[in-house]
């Protein structure tokens, strides 16, 4: 449900403006009004509240002291054991009791005497890593090409270069050969060695007189040279390779010893550097906050939104601190403000996840109907009705619980398989239905186990691939109820807003196609009632034509689009019946294939191949089964359901509130 709001004015001479400001914020509890818009537009009689000169180079120390803390945080390691969060609370408040000075000066000097070694510590860090990961690529390059070197009589009078060429490319190296020939006047040697199975390495061995044309030709035919790192150039190759053993066996040791060091300077000072990070960011936002509010010559104006539940406490807090000085006044919310109200969620345990879904369609308009419970019902209804098969729903609720264990304290997998969980449910539930176990994986022999039941005149469990034409009729009975409720919901929105436009066209839609489907019913249902059936059919199609003429009162053109919309929207649920039946038929089409390779009778190789074509063939329709159902499903919802009666807002509340020490990483 969306949580209801009241909106707030609070008035008070300007000798109390920071004191007040500093209560909102303690409390966190006020989405505040931007008044700033209202102010230049000439919309409300106030000037905007300014920030002084000396707050403004306040804020800006801060700021710069922020930045230097986030790049120690940044460079710390989080400490393996947690943080004291009492402690953490209590310098919280020590150091927001602080006026600007003092608070910047102790700062400063936590900043000063880590600082420097942090930083000095991360870049040997990263140095570090960076020296293993570049050692790492050249020592099997040098292992392989130093005993060529060992082949190469060292002189004053040659000169060497290591290459690395493409196997499939060896061959070049005999017309580089015989280029270089040319340039050193046969003064040239080449001697190679394979790496590994793409690469080869090659030594070219020339006289220094043709150094600068033999390098400058290199260049240019873009040839790919070995460049040994900076402290080992002129190196003899078999020298910088045992180099390269001697420092790879060193740095991990040396990496080892930094990132202890790292963490205990995190053990000793992430804390107070974390607290520190969480005061001045609120001290900044609060000043910041200062240019929304507006003002008199004598007084400060507040506005903005509270939950009504948190309203109460405002009023308290403002009245035991202030008494009479402050007036908090609760405005009436008008259907033109229900476009700027802030929207809150709150919805059980269970619902609460769908919440993200909805967020991909965006935040309802304050006033409307909160959808998440129908995306809990529905979403898992359409994805349970396409999948439909014990099998792969076992298989999906199992990975789902693995997925669910392993990321325990991973939010971003909790929230997967929490909307996961009940879909995998419902593909379990309609696998029963449909009498499907990866496909007719059992045979026709299952559908016996089960007492069969007639609802609606269909038996069930009924065979989907056989009984094609029911499936679609479910489809699009389907359809049809989901578009009726979503015209009964854009209704209520229309009534909860107060939107008479809204109202009319909703309603005149609802009327259109409920008087063409009781038209329909009637005619085909009750024939044998003679004259009744066409009196009955006369009634609803006058009901049809007065929401049609409603429809068009309400939205003008854009009714006359909606009616044809419901149409194709309707038409839509028949993906239900197609993707569905596709995942079942290749199921089938699997289950034919396993059971031609076990032969006849079967054989030992049959049968392995038999699991193996099942266990390939099966995996995959499992993949397409989790991925292209959720596609459908949201689908339907997102742009055939929504599209009745949502109305999406623009803003989410957000509470003027401060970190009050909590921890964040």
């Amino acid at each position: 449900m969306l949580v209801p709001m009241a909106k707030v004015e609070i008035i008070g001479p300007k000798s109390r403006f920071f004191e007040v400001v500093s209560l909102l914020h303690d409390q966190g509890t006020l989405h505040i009004e931007d008044l700033s818009k209202k102010i230049d537009s000439g919309e409300v009689p106030l000037e905007q509240m300014e920030v002084q000169v000396g707050e403004r180079l306040e804020q800006e120390r801060m700021e710069d002291l922020l930045i230097r803390v986030r790049a120690i945080i940044q460079a710390l390691h989080f400490p393996g054991a947690e943080v004291d969060e009492v402690k953490r609370q209590r310098e919280y408040l020590r150091l927001w009791k602080m006026d600007t000075g003092e608070l910047a000066n102790e700062v400063t000097g936590v900043i000063d005497e880590v600082e420097d070694k942090t930083s000095s510590l991360a870049a040997s860090q990263t140095d570090l890593e960076a020296e293993i990961g570049l050692l790492s690529r050249y020592e099997p390059i040098l292992h392989k090409i130093q005993p060529l070197a060992k082949q190469i009589v060292a002189t004053g009078q040659f000169e060497s270069v290591a290459l690395l060429v493409e196997r499939r490319y060896k061959g070049a190296l005999d017309q580089l050969k015989e280029e270089l020939d040319k340039i050193t006047k046969k003064q040239c040697e080449i001697v190679s060695t394979d790496v590994d199975e793409d690469t080869t390495a090659a030594i070219v061995v020339f006289s220094k007189t043709y150094s600068d044309p033999v390098h400058k030709f290199l260049a240019m035919e873009n040839v790919n040279q070995i460049r040994l790192p900076s402290d080992m150039q002129g190196m003899p190759f078999d020298e910088a390779y045992r180099s390269i053993k001697e420092r790879r066996k060193a740095l991990p040791g040396q990496l080892e010893d930094v990132r202890k060091e790292l963490e205990s300077m995190s053990n000793k000072w992430y804390l107070i550097l974390s607290t520190i990070r969480d005061v001045l960011a609120d001290k900044i936002d609060e000043i910041g906050a200062i240019p929304k509010f507006g003002q008199t010559s004598y007084a400060f104006v507040v506005t903005g939104w509270i939950p009504v539940d948190e309203m109460s406490g405002l009023r308290k807090g403002i009245k035991g601190s202030f008494g009479d000085d402050v007036i908090v006044n609760q405005i009436e919310i008008e259907e033109k403000d229900f476009g700027e109200t802030p929207v809150a969620m709150k919805n059980s345990k269970i619902m609460a996840p769908f919440e993200f879904l909805v967020a991909q369609r965006g935040i309802p308009k304050y006033g409307t109907m909160d959808p998440t419970w129908m995306l809990f019902i529905f979403y898992p209804l359409f994805f349970g009705m396409i999948v439909g098969d014990i099998g792969y729903g076992l298989l999906m609720l199992g990975i789902v619980v693995w997925l669910r264990i392993k990321g325990k304290d991973n939010d971003g997998m909790q929230l997967a398989t929490s909307i996961l969980g009940p879909a995998t449910m419902m593909v379990i539930i309609f696998g029963f239905l449909y009498g499907e176990f990866f496909g007719n994986f059992l045979g026709k022999e299952y559908l016996n186990l089960i007492i069969p039941i007639k609802v609606a005149g269909v038996t069930l469990p009924f065979n989907r691939v056989e009984f094609v034409t029911v499936f679609m009729y479910i489809a699009i009975a389907v359809g049809v109820m989901q578009i009726m409720l979503s015209f009964v919901f854009g209704v209520v929105n229309a009534i909860r807003t107060k939107s008479r436009h809204h109202l009319w066209e909703r309603g005149g839609l609802l009327a259109l196609f409920v008087g063409i489907m009781l038209a329909v019913v009637v005619g085909v249902v009750l024939p044998k009632f003679g004259t009744w059936t066409t009196v009955g059919q006369i009634v609803f199609a006058a009901v049809a034509f007065a929401g049609f003429v409603f429809a068009i009162r309400g939205g003008g053109i854009m009714g006359a689009i909606e009616m044809l919309e419901g149409m194709t929207h309707i038409a839509s649920y028949i993906r239900i019946m197609a993707v569905g039946l596709a995942g079942a038929i290749f199921a089938d089409a699997v289950n034919g294939i396993m059971h031609k390779s076990i032969g006849n009778p079967p054989t030992v190789t049959g049968v392995i191949l038999a699991l193996f074509i099942g266990i390939l063939l099966h995996g995959l329709n499992l993949l397409l089964a989790a991925f292209s159902p959720t596609i459908h499903a949201l689908r339907l919802n997102f742009l055939e359901f929504f599209g009745g009666f949502f109305e999406a807002g623009t803003q989410e509340y957000k509470p003027f509130q401060k970190t009050g020490g909590e921890k964040s990483a």
